[in-house]
């Protein structure tokens, strides 16, 4: 499909789940391309569809502009919205349910997404994203997150850049958790071979902040296909994020702190 955004002309490819009834109310799942790569590849690549044709989800994959570079420029927000706009005007979907995801540099404009568009977006499960070039964060509600990196990633370092650690998946973390009011306790408990998950807990509004941390892991979108390089994946970053998404709902309050 293909819209205006920014007077450019802007595209996204649409997968709808076979046997969906009329007026059933649809959840989105968008889901962002890393860099060099487009809304196709990312269909094949994540594995998405597969799970929203067995789920009932719309799966939705932005293009970026001129599809040569990842969607995190700032008028991509902008886009976001208008493509939310349009998809609502085409099919029967569920306001309440709108969730993101993204790898490398499409995580990082999922990350954004999750501070600027906490209105329409429920929960964001950014993958291998990068936060070190991400502006100040003021969501206007809580907003549930997700966050998959390895612990060996070259390309996006899990401490983060320069002697300071900017942009560390551990901060990226903490910041969420503060931002939607959850307790300073988490618990822990390894899915998966090499797979450590951690939650936090009694987050305001029915929110959750989890990490899945892939130890020794690389820079890739776990149980992508082809695999990307590195040590094989144990677990499907397409329905761990999923399986998250799937019980949230858009928060009705607003947020208690912004950071």
């Amino acid at each position: 499909m293909t819209l205006r955004s920014g007077g450019r002309r802007r595209s996204a490819v649409v997968h709808v789940p076979p046997g969906t009834a009329a007026g059933q109310r649809l959840p989105i799942v968008l889901a962002f391309h890393g860099s060099g790569s487009n809304g196709a590849s990312m269909a094949g690549y994540s594995g998405l569809s597969v799970v929203g044709d067995g789920e009932g989800f719309l799966a939705v994959y932005p293009n970026a502009t001129g599809g040569s570079t990842a969607p995190n420029a700032p008028d991509d927000v902008r886009f976001t919205s208008d493509l939310l706009d349009v998809l609502e005007d085409r099919w029967c979907i569920d306001p309440r349910r709108v969730y993101a995801t993204g790898v490398s540099a499409g995580g990082e404009l999922v990350a954004r997404l999750g501070c600027q568009l906490s209105a329409r977006i429920a929960a964001i499960a950014p993958v291998a994203g990068s936060y070190a070039s991400l502006p100040p964060c003021h969501p206007d509600r809580p907003v549930s997150v997700l966050e998959i990196h390895g612990t060996s990633d070259s390309i996006v370092p899990y401490a983060g850049s320069g002697p300071k650690g900017l942009g560390s998946v551990p901060a990226f973390l903490a910041g969420w958790r503060a931002r939607d009011g959850c307790s300073t306790r988490t618990t822990q408990r390894h899915i998966a071979p090499h797979t450590l998950q951690i939650d936090a807990m009694r987050c305001s509004q029915g929110s959750a902040v989890r990490h899945i941390q892939i130890l020794g892991g690389g820079h890739q979108y776990p149980g992508a296909s082809p695999p990307d390089r590195g040590p094989r994946s144990t677990i499907s970053a397409a329905w761990q994020s999923w399986w998250f998404f799937a019980g949230k709902r858009l928060a009705n309050q607003p947020a208690r702190a912004s950071h």
